[in-house]
């Protein structure tokens, strides 16, 4: 087995996420293709490798490894779920052209766990503008 599909068992087996080809697909997918994808592009992708796959098991393991805190769902300029693999703090830049969204290093930036009297659940830090090819068109 490659070392990623190891790296995923272990990932499973610590958040306690039942091991199955879908699921370990879908996160593999998602880890390697840091396009931040939506549902759709994850399905229409794996189902070309796998034709009895349906969009409700891509729904499911999307759930079940948000759950787990293994990836999060970022919501794009109109509105559109995207999901990314990598839950490490860092920044979102959304295009308001093409919709590409492409993320960013924020080394440096510390913010409290907790505002006093606050309890934070998320945190997020995005920006919209437009990515160098739509800014040439």
């Amino acid at each position: 087995m490659p070392k990623s599909v190891n790296t995923i068992i272990e990932r499973f087996n610590d958040k306690n996420i039942r091991l199955t080809p879908q699921r370990i697909s879908v996160y593999q997918y998602l880890l390697e293709n840091r396009i931040h994808p939506t549902v759709d592009t994850v399905y229409t992708h794996l189902k070309k490798s796998n034709p009895s796959l349906s969009k409700t098991t891509i729904y499911n393991t999307i759930d079940a490894l948000s759950s787990a805190g293994l990836i999060r769902t970022i919501i794009a300029n109109e509105g559109e779920a995207r999901l990314d693999a990598y839950t490490d703090f860092h920044g979102h830049f959304f295009c308001s052209k093409c919709g590409m969204v492409a993320d960013f290093c924020l080394d440096g930036c510390s913010f409290p766990d907790q505002i006093e009297g606050y309890e934070m659940n998320t945190l997020e830090v995005r920006a919209t503008g437009y990515c160098p090819k739509c800014r040439l068109t």
